[in-house]
This record gives structure tokens, C-alpha cells and sequence, in this order.
């Protein structure tokens, strides 16, 4: 492990700090860990992996947190996925992801979570960042109203809204980014896609029709004719609202604090 940190000629400091972290959260596995880093990684990946390990240090020493041994089930796809990440805000949030997942208790999902990083791009994580923002706000704006009418006393705190009742309205996102209406849409799906927001549920409206129906004779097995005329529009929105586990993988994306 420490001859392959050291071929990047990286400062001695560094060499020793990131060798002592990456042995720790390997553990036994340290061994084959490196071999497998050896055989599939080579130079860029094996410097993009040292640096997003490095950024992992640092935020675990600063919030003097104890970075614990990870599963193979865990390490494979998290060396696999992150050593291809050279983008400083992808790389960011990759450190973030492990210094999260090394600094709690193993729930299961780590697997999930480093697919669903490895599958976003910079803009779309630019998209779901703002999103998340965005989500605080609207909802208070909604807050807002509610204490101006008839939902008060179903509302009494902004936190009583459900976090899958707040919507971001696809332009705000659209004009954020100066994106086109198509490619826009493109990236809200791959985040629909990735399980990370929901459109809303489409409207449907009713114009009025006529029908008519006769009833025939009134006893057991009588039959009741209808003949109904009635014209439904759907109305697609492409508004969205994030999902429980989407707000569960942006925190996890973003800076560890201390416990």
C-alpha cells in the first residue's frame, strides 16, 4: 500500500497520514485492498483516489472523528467508482460520502449510495444541490400562506409539511443553470431515474359531458343502462419533489461535523 502512495510523489506527510487512514479503514483486506488498486487503478485513478482519500483525512481529523474498518461489500464499488472522479466538486462530495460513511455505524445502504454518486454527473449534482436549497424556502413560502388561511391549525410549525409536499418548480431550475427545456429535463430524469426525486402526480380534468341511462325493471339481476360522454385532459407537470432517500443522500454528500 505504502510503495504505491509513495510512486505519486506526493509530500512525505501526506504519504504517512493516507497510508495510516487507508490501512485502517481496510483492515484485514489492506492486502488484497492494494492489490486490487495495483491491478485495476493506474496512475490518474490512483492519484484521483489518493486525493479524494486525503480530503477524507482531513475532514475526519478536523471534526476529531475515528474513521472505522469498512466490508469488502463497501470497498470494491467505492474504489472502483471514485478513483475515475478527477471533477474537484464530484471529488468533494465523494470525500464527503466516505467520511460520513467511515464515521458511523454500517446501516446497509452504503452500497446504494455509492452507486448513486458514481451515476451523477457534475451538472446533475449542481441540480440536486439546488434543488435541496431550493426546498427550504419553498417551503416556507407555503408555510406562510397556510398561517393566512384555513390550514393554520394544520400547520402550526413549518416542519409539519411533508417533506414530499414541496414541490421545485422546473423553471426555477431551468433559468438557474441557463440550461435548455430538453437538456433540463434530461437531468431530472436520470435524478428520477436514480431514485432521488418524484414528479408530481398529473392533474386530471374533467369537461363537462352528458350521459344518459335508463333503469330497467326494479327486482334481482334488474340491470342499470348508462350511456356516459366525458372528455379527460391530463395535465403533466414537471415539477418535482425530492424523495426520502434523496434528502438522505445529498446529507450524506455533504461535510461531516462533529458527533
Amino acid at each position: 500500500m505504502k510503495e504505491l502512495i509513495e510512486s505519486l510523489n506526493l509530500p512525505k506527510q501526506i504519504i504517512d497520514k493516507t497510508e495510516k487512514f487507508l490501512t485502517t479503514i481496510f483492515g484485514s483486506a489492506a492486502k488484497e485492498i492494494g492489490e486490487l488498486i495495483a491491478d485495476k487503478v493506474r496512475y490518474k485513478r490512483m492519484k484521483n483516489q489518493i486525493n479524494i482519500f486525503n480530503k477524507t483525512r482531513v475532514l475526519l481529523e478536523k471534526n476529531n472523528l475515528e474513521p472505522r474498518e469498512l466490508n469488502l461489500k463497501t470497498l470494491v464499488p467505492l474504489i472502483e467508482n471514485s478513483s475515475l472522479e478527477d471533477e474537484e466538486l464530484l471529488s468533494d462530495k465523494w470525500a464527503n460520502l466516505i467520511a460520513n460513511m467511515v464515521s458511523s455505524p454500517e446501516d446497509g445502504l452504503e452500497p446504494k449510495l455509492i452507486k448513486t454518486l458514481s451515476n451523477l454527473s457534475s451538472i446533475e449534482a449542481q441540480v440536486l444541490d439546488k434543488s435541496y436549497e431550493l426546498f427550504f424556502t419553498t417551503r416556507k413560502l407555503q408555510w406562510d400562506r397556510y398561517q393566512q388561511g384555513f390550514l393554520k391549525d394544520r400547520y402550526p410549525k413549518v416542519e409539519d409539511i411533508k417533506r414530499d409536499q414541496v414541490y421545485i418548480k422546473f423553471n426555477q431550475i431551468r433559468e438557474t443553470f441557463d440550461l435548455s427545456e430538453e437538456f433540463s429535463k434530461i437531468c431530472i430524469d436520470n435524478l428520477e431515474a436514480l431514485g432521488l426525486v418524484r414528479y408530481e402526480e398529473p392533474e386530471l380534468e374533467v369537461d363537462k359531458g352528458w350521459s344518459e341511462g335508463t333503469i330497467n325493471e326494479i327486482e334481482e339481476g334488474g340491470t342499470v343502462d348508462l350511456d356516459l360522454d366525458l372528455s379527460v385532459t391530463y395535465f403533466q407537470s414537471n415539477n418535482f419533489c425530492i424523495t426520502y432517500y434523496g434528502f438522505y443522500f445529498i446529507e450524506k454528500c455533504q461535510a461531516v461535523h462533529s458527533k
